[in-house]
C-alpha cells in the first residue's frame, strides 16, 4: 500500500513523504502496525508485519504501485482535476486513485489479475451505490501486440461492461482503447468442415485516449447475455461510445 495512517495524529500520509520518526504507522483497513519500506529500486510503500491476515495491500506488485503513483501525479497536475487522492477510504471500497475529473466523481482501479471477477463486479456495484463513476484499467503489455490473444475472463467481462472496449493504461493519464474480435477455428468433420469459436481473440487497437480529455460518465443499464451478467453501473468511458 502507498498510504497509511500516522498514529500520533491520525493523519493520512504517503510512503514517499513519511518520516521514520513518525512511527508507528497503521493500516487504514485493519488498524494494525505497518512498516515503511524504502529502497533505491522499489517505490516507497507500507507493508504489513507477519503474520498477515489483512487483504488490503497484500501481494501488491511493484508494477501496480508505480502505475497508481503515475496516474495520481498526472491527475494532480491537471487544473481540471480536484480532490485527487490515493487509496481513499470509502468504507466498502478503496479505489487506487479517486478524483473529481471535470467535476465528475471518478474511481480508478488498476487491475493486474489479482482480483477475482466476483470482486470486480462487487466493487463496480459499490461505486454505483456511492454515486461514483468507475474506470477499470489493466496495464498494457506485449501480449496485446500479438495477432491472437487469449483474454482473461475479467477482461472479457470488462469488454461487455464497457460497450465492447477494454481500456489499458499506458503512462500518466494516457490509455489505449482495445476491441477484441472473435476468432474462429476451422474444424474438419466427417461430412463437412465447420467453424468453432475459439477462446483466442484478435486484439484491435481503437485509439489512444487521455483520462481527462476523452472520457465521460455514463449510467449503463443492466446487461444479461448468455455469457455475461453486467449489473447496472456508473462507468467512465470513451466519449465516442454510447452517443
Amino acid at each position: 500500500m502507498l498510504t497509511a495512517t500516522r498514529h500520533n495524529d491520525g493523519s493520512k500520509v504517503a510512503a514517499w513523504e513519511a518520516d521514520r520518526e513518525d512511527r508507528p504507522f497503521l493500516c487504514h483497513c485493519c488498524q494494525s502496525i505497518v512498516t515503511l519500506r524504502r529502497g533505491g529500486v522499489r517505490a516507497a510503500h507500507f507493508a504489513h508485519q507477519p503474520p498477515v491476515t489483512c487483504e488490503y495491500g497484500t501481494n501488491e506488485s511493484e508494477e501496480h504501485r508505480r502505475c497508481k503513483i503515475a496516474i495520481y501525479e498526472s491527475l494532480r497536475a491537471d487544473a481540471r482535476v480536484t480532490k485527487c487522492e490515493l487509496e481513499r477510504n470509502l468504507g466498502t471500497v478503496r479505489p487506487d486513485v479517486s478524483a473529481y475529473i471535470n467535476n465528475v466523481p471518478v474511481a480508478i482501479e488498476v487491475q493486474l489479475s489479482r482480483l477475482s471477477l466476483e470482486k470486480i463486479i462487487h466493487r463496480t456495484m459499490e461505486y454505483r451505490r456511492k454515486g461514483i463513476y468507475v474506470l477499470w484499467l489493466p496495464i498494457y503489455h506485449e501480449g496485446l501486440r500479438r495477432e491472437l490473444y487469449r483474454p482473461q475472463p475479467w477482461e472479457l467481462w470488462l469488454r461487455a461492461a464497457y460497450f465492447g472496449r477494454v481500456y489499458y493504461w499506458l503512462e500518466g493519464t494516457k490509455i489505449l482503447s482495445v476491441h477484441f474480435r472473435d476468432y474462429y477455428l476451422t474444424v474438419r468433420g466427417r461430412t463437412r468442415d465447420y467453424q468453432k469459436l475459439s477462446r483466442l481473440k484478435v486484439p484491435l487497437v481503437n485509439s489512444e485516449l487521455t483520462i481527462t480529455d476523452d472520457l465521460k460518465p455514463i449510467d449503463r443499464e443492466e446487461l444479461t447475455t448468455r455469457e455475461w451478467s453486467v449489473p447496472a453501473a456508473k462507468l467512465f468511458i470513451d466519449k465516442q461510445l454510447h452517443q
